[in-house]
């Protein structure tokens, strides 16, 4: 019988489909993850929380912010970590001991500089040198449309494994896919696999949940994100045992998910993240 994933209409998807096409491509796009009803309500919360917490959102461009610490602040994007369909897929793919590591949101405004590409890169470790380190599966829900006039993910199929040992520097134009896909889609892709961001002019705000699952057999692989105890003690009928066993380690891979040691007193998670992102990108052999 050939294993599958249903959506919130309940439609089918091949499981083991699925999980061939990821171990070839390192990404898979699933329309339908969220429902309508469950995108609006995290639009909601995601307007709202720029409105009343500005300070809790990274401002890296005009065009790119970012909020990475806000399960402090809210209980709205709870039920995202739990997301059947996708938690039997991470299962397939991660394996049973499957872990959530991170969650953020994440904001592209409309604007007139498409030249502020954010450049390619992988994910968690930008030395080239340890790529092979890098192993979370990150998860995208799209809280708005995505279509071929809007600020998308571009990713470089394969290079997670195949094509591994491509540096970013080396990606030219035409390599790339664009991750479109309507507001409710699933954006699954390996964290190894070369991918950057992409401005188009005219292009509406869009507005992205990023989550971060890995392995609780290797150490966690950011500390920006917070987890209340309603997380971190929370046990549920058929969510896999081990999905918060992460949310109190302190071993965390030495990468850009390192809060720094070394800061004033009194800065704030964004303005911490600004500083480390600042400090990965000036590093020689960065990305």
């Amino acid at each position: 019988m050939t294993a599958a994933l249903a959506d919130f209409e309940g439609r089918a998807l091949d499981l083991d489909a699925a999980k061939e096409a990821f171990d070839r491509d390192g990404f898979l796009i699933i329309p339908g993850a969220l429902s309508p009803t469950q995108v609006a309500a995290a639009d909601k919360a995601f307007r709202d929380l720029l409105a009343d917490h500005p300070e809790d959102f990274a401002r890296f461009s005009e065009s790119f912010i970012t909020a990475p610490d806000i399960l402090t602040r809210t209980e709205a994007f709870d039920h995202l970590i739990e997301t059947p369909m996708v938690l039997e897929l991470l299962g397939k793919l991660i394996g049973p001991r499957l872990s959530i590591e991170e969650l953020s949101l994440i904001l592209r405004e409309p604007t007139d500089n498409i030249g502020e590409l954010k450049g390619w890169h992988r994910d968690i470790i930008r030395a080239y040198e340890r790529r092979f380190e890098i192993d979370p599966i990150s998860v995208v829900y799209y809280l708005t449309d995505v279509g071929p006039s809007d600020h998308c993910f571009s990713i470089v199929p394969g290079t997670h494994a195949a094509r591994v040992d491509m540096r970013p520097e080396d990606v030219t134009p035409g390599m790339e896919f664009d991750a479109l896909g309507p507001a409710g889609s699933a954006f699954v892709f390996h964290a190894r696999c070369i991918h950057g961001g992409k401005l188009k002019l005219g292009s509406k705000a869009r507005r992205t949940v990023h989550l971060y699952y890995g392995s609780t057999d290797k150490p966690r692989t950011s500390e920006w994100t917070r987890f209340p105890d309603r997380l971190a003690n929370r046990q549920a009928p058929g969510v896999p045992p081990t999905l918060y066993a992460k949310t109190r380690r302190t071993d965390v891979i030495d990468g850009v998910g390192r809060r720094p040691r070394d800061i004033p007193p009194g800065l704030s998670t964004a303005e911490q993240l600004i500083r480390v992102q600042r400090a990965a990108n000036r590093k020689p052999g960065a990305m």
